[in-house]
């Protein structure tokens, strides 16, 4: 859809199911169970949402989803589904790998930058080669050195390849990457979690990645089983979301199936979001 000057389209890169508990963190299943219906393993189906964006001047693609590189235990655990991927959709949209000019990835865990990369014979390479990828400093730093906790989610042929072909762009703060996609650190989720801001002639979307993976996400105490820092994840939440309803932002979800985007409103004390229509 057009926004502003730029046009924005939303790239899916299929499905995966993740422990419905997880997701939730302290919430108890009575509750988030009215949102979603988790499978006979007690998971629950989230989208992979990726955001193209196109400026006048710049082609962006912000996060890559799951990709390919996965084994059949992983598959299975995970319950990847690639009814399309991204190269599928951008491809559908009449964008070419090498149309991409950056790609910029919120984190670096496998569900939001497994399409970084794709195997080619016994090789993995930049999906994107002509495009530089763009994370947070202590992203990659964590990334690099993970722990027992993390390990499971950080796989390196997601972004080393990128980093051996010189493609790599390291950021260390905010920093506006062309003129009106600006980066903001959302730490919270990881610490080098970051979101992505997109004003074009007084509209703003804000792509809030994992600091609120989908609209039953929105309350502020509804906060992952996941996130390494969930009391910073409230706090950022508390900013961004009062400033978010006020302007009147546009939020894009990454991980909803259905409910793409939407406004945040509060009203009697809660935030709550009201969709938005979001057509491919």
């Amino acid at each position: 859809m057009r926004w502003g000057d730029f046009e924005v389209q939303r790239i899916s890169d299929g499905y995966l199911w993740l422990d419905g508990g997880a997701m939730f963190g302290v919430v108890p299943r009575p509750l988030w169970e009215k949102k979603t219906r988790p499978d006979e393993r007690h998971r629950i189906r989230l989208g992979l949402n990726c955001l193209l964006v196109r400026t006048p001047g710049k082609t962006l693609l912000i996060d890559t989803g799951c990709g390919h590189k996965y084994s059949p235990k992983e598959i299975d655990i995970y319950r990847i589904e690639h009814p399309t991927d991204v190269v599928r959709e951008l491809e559908r949209v009449g964008v070419k790998r090498e149309d991409v000019d950056l790609v910029v990835n919120t984190h670096l865990h496998f569900d939001h930058c497994g399409g970084n990369t794709v195997q080619d014979g016994d090789r993995v390479v930049p999906t994107f080669a002509r495009a530089t990828y763009v994370v947070r400093k202590q992203e990659l730093e964590d990334a690099d050195h993970p722990n027992e906790r993390t390990r499971a989610t950080y796989f390196a042929h997601n972004w080393e390849p990128i980093r051996q072909s010189g493609r790599l762009e390291v950021i260390d703060g905010d920093r506006e990457i062309v003129p009106g996609v600006r980066l903001l650190g959302t730490p919270g989720h990881t610490a080098g979690h970051q979101s992505v801001l997109i004003r074009s002639q007084g509209k703003t979307l804000l792509y809030i990645a994992d600091l609120c993976p989908t609209s039953a996400h929105v309350p502020l105490p509804w906060i992952m089983g996941y996130d390494l820092f969930p009391l910073t994840t409230l706090e950022t939440r508390h900013r961004l979301y009062r400033q978010a309803a006020e302007e009147n932002w546009l939020i894009f979800f990454e991980h909803d199936p259905e409910t793409f985007a939407g406004h945040l409103q509060r009203e009697n004390g809660k935030y709550i979001v009201r969709p938005h229509f979001w057509e491919d």
